[in-house]
């Protein structure tokens, strides 16, 4: 079931990023995707999956937390929605990727 159709990928991949019952929820995990780092997050039965720099300053999202169902950054507390990327208030957002969750594992298409 994809948890992420807000994402418009061309000639995607899709890629095992972790086991499907890794993640509690609530928790993010930064994950490597054909060379490009991700973090990954979940929040109750769906999954994100964002790229991990913050668009703001360049902090590591996977360093960050998740509060109030947002994404924080760990550097100036940008809140970015884990599933869209986007920041409300503010023009920036964080590119979201289509996350796919089956039997074996969850999937990230790159």
């Amino acid at each position: 079931m994809s948890t992420n159709p807000s994402a418009t990928p061309t000639a995607e991949a899709w890629h095992r990023v972790a086991d499907s019952d890794e993640l509690a929820d609530g928790s993010l995990k930064e994950v490597v995707v054909a060379g490009t780092v991700l973090v990954l997050t979940r929040i109750g039965s769906r999954y994100g999956a964002l790229n991990n720099q913050c668009p703001h300053a360049g902090g590591p999202l996977a360093q960050g937390s998740l509060e109030n169902g947002l994404l924080v950054c760990p550097w100036h507390g940008r809140e970015y929605d884990p599933l869209t990327g986007n920041c409300e208030g503010y023009a920036d957002s964080v590119r979201a990727y289509r996350v796919d969750v089956r039997a074996d594992g969850i999937y990230v298409a790159m």
